[in-house]
C-alpha cells in the first residue's frame, strides 16, 4: 500500500498527503475507508448504498461493519464487470449485492440510512439521484470532493436545504451529510 502522495502531490488543500494510504490512484484512502465503517456501525442502518465499488476495498469494510452489527444489508453497484466480480467475490458470505450496472439507472433502494458515493466522475448525480431514497438522519458520504477533482460540482451539497455537511480535508477530499428531512 502507497502513501497518497505517490498520487497526489502535497497542495494548500492537504500540506501532507504521505499521512494518507491508497492502493492506487482511483482507490479510497484506507483511513478514509476506516472512517465509512465507523459510521456504519455508529449509525446501524438496515439498508445501505454504495455506488462506484472499484476494486472492493470500501465495500468489503461496509459488508464487514454491517456484519459486525447483526444486521443491515449493503447494496453496490459497479459499471465494471470484472471490477464487479471482484468486489462480488471479496464480499462473499457478508450481507452485500454488488450489481454490475450504470449507477445513474440502477434503482436505488427505499430507506437507505448510509450512501457511500464513488463512482466515476458522476457523483454529484448519483448523490442527487440517491437522496430520494435516504431516510431523514441517513447519512450520506462523498469521495473525491476536493478542489482538484471538477471544482463547484459539490458546491449543491453545501447549499441543499436537506443536507447538513462537512468536507474533510483528506487528499482527495470527503464529504459527509446528514440528511434532515
Amino acid at each position: 500500500m502507497a502513501t497518497e502522495d505517490t498520487w497526489r502531490p502535497p497542495s494548500e488543500w492537504c500540506p501532507v498527503t504521505r499521512y494518507w494510504h491508497a492502493d492506487d490512484d482511483q482507490a479510497t484512502e484506507h483511513e478514509v475507508t476506516e472512517l465509512v465503517a465507523a459510521f456504519v456501525r455508529a449509525l446501524q442502518p438496515e439498508v445501505a448504498a454504495e455506488t462506484g465499488t472499484w476494486t472492493g476495498q470500501t465495500t468489503l469494510a461496509i459488508g464487514t461493519a454491517l456484519a459486525r452489527n447483526g444486521h443491515g444489508h449493503l447494496h453496490a453497484v459497479e459499471v465494471n464487470p470484472g471490477l464487479a466480480e471482484q468486489a462480488r467475490q471479496m464480499c462473499a458470505g457478508l450481507p452485500v449485492t454488488v450489481i454490475t450496472g450504470d449507477s445513474l439507472t440502477w434503482e436505488p433502494p427505499p430507506g437507505i440510512g448510509f450512501a457511500w458515493i464513488d463512482g466515476a466522475d458522476r457523483r454529484d448525480l448519483e448523490a442527487e439521484r440517491i437522496l430520494d431514497r435516504m431516510l431523514p438522519g441517513a447519512v450520506i458520504g462523498i469521495h473525491d470532493t476536493g478542489p482538484l477533482h471538477a471544482p463547484g460540482r459539490m458546491d449543491w451539497l453545501l447549499a441543499h436545504p436537506r443536507l447538513s455537511s462537512i468536507t474533510l480535508r483528506t487528499p482527495r477530499g470527503v464529504s459527509f451529510a446528514t440528511v434532515t428531512a
